[in-house]
């Protein structure tokens, strides 16, 4: 099977390509960067498109040429750039998903995957929050996220385009550098995995830990699911605070430089914790990963002993 991965060259599609690969598929990255330095491993396996996200002529130009049967649309802007330019936000996040889809009727595509979020959520829900939860995001990012969500839907509806997507918690593992939730995640953990001094200022700060390696396999799962019941489901890893994470790395690397700045306030603009029984029950859905495994994997790899 072709497919088309938009963003492939990003955090979880740098993940996610290799996996494709490994399936048998035949891969068109398409991103906005000149050299995907991230799939540098790969490479000579793929075909690689350079192209905006924000160019409706970029996406069909792509669709039409490679004509894959499905699409993986991991490509988005994020938060922090979404707050500062909510026109373009939409414009990259919610007209592209709209373009792909277009362009994935018209060509008879046989599956549409999208990584949405839980900024789809605001910290007015009760946790752990559920699927079918009030959606009231918070985020310029959390409404891009949303409007896709029902456009999907709408997709489904009127076109009997099989379309599927996840919502991911605080995905973090190597290679995570942008994004809200990597300040207080994978960063901190790049910084003791290389012996750098770093100080956090909201160590009792809560989030679902979500290792890259289970949202690769649970965007697997999913994909590979014969009839699955509803088309977007919760995604979780396990919720910990980053006093908790911290302690972990701190066992793994006792010359680690960590300073903790007690009573400070929370910085993510998302609830903590989430249900994923839905995608468990219906898909098979299930992490690999403890979080104890997970951030030895994770400073293994920076410090270079992996």
């Amino acid at each position: 099977m072709r497919v088309l991965v938009t963003g492939g060259a990003g955090f979880i599609g740098s993940y996610l390509v290799p996996r494709l690969l490994e399936e048998g598929m035949e891969v068109v990255v398409l991103d906005l960067l000149p050299e995907p330095s991230t799939l540098a491993q790969v490479r000579n396996k793929i075909t690689y498109v350079r192209g905006d996200l924000g160019s409706s002529a970029d996406l069909y130009r792509v669709m039409l040429a490679y004509r894959p049967e499905g699409v993986f649309h991991l490509g988005a802007i994020l938060a922090g750039p979404c707050e500062e330019n909510p026109v373009l936000g939409f414009k990259v996040n919610f007209l592209s998903t709209q373009t792909l889809l277009d362009a994935a009727v018209a060509l008879g595509v046989k599956r549409f995957f999208m990584v949405s979020s839980i900024s789809v959520f605001g910290r007015d829900v009760q946790e752990p929050v559920s699927d079918d939860a009030q959606k009231n995001p918070e985020t310029i990012y959390g409404q891009t996220k949303l409007a896709s969500e029902n456009l999907m839907l709408w997709y489904a509806r009127k076109h009997g385009l099989d379309t599927r997507g996840l919502r991911f918690t605080w995905v973090f593992g190597p290679g995570r550098t942008t994004g809200i939730t990597a300040l207080y995640s994978s960063l901190i953990l790049d910084a003791i995995g290389r012996g750098e001094t770093v100080t956090i200022p909201n160590p009792d700060e809560r989030g679902d830990w979500l290792y890259i390696r289970d949202a690769v396999k649970a965007i697997l799962t999913l994909w590979e699911a014969k009839k699955p019941k509803q088309r977007i489901y919760n995604v979780a890893g396990g919720v910990h605070s980053i006093r908790e994470v911290v302690e972990i790395a701190v066992r793994i690397r006792p010359d680690a430089q960590v300073t903790l700045q007690e009573g400070g306030k929370s910085l993510s603009p998302y609830p903590a914790a989430y249900d994923d029984t839905t995608a468990r029950r219906e898909i098979g859905w299930a992490p690999d990963y403890s979080i104890e495994a997970a951030v030895r994997e994770h400073i293994d790899i920076v410090s270079g002993k992996s």
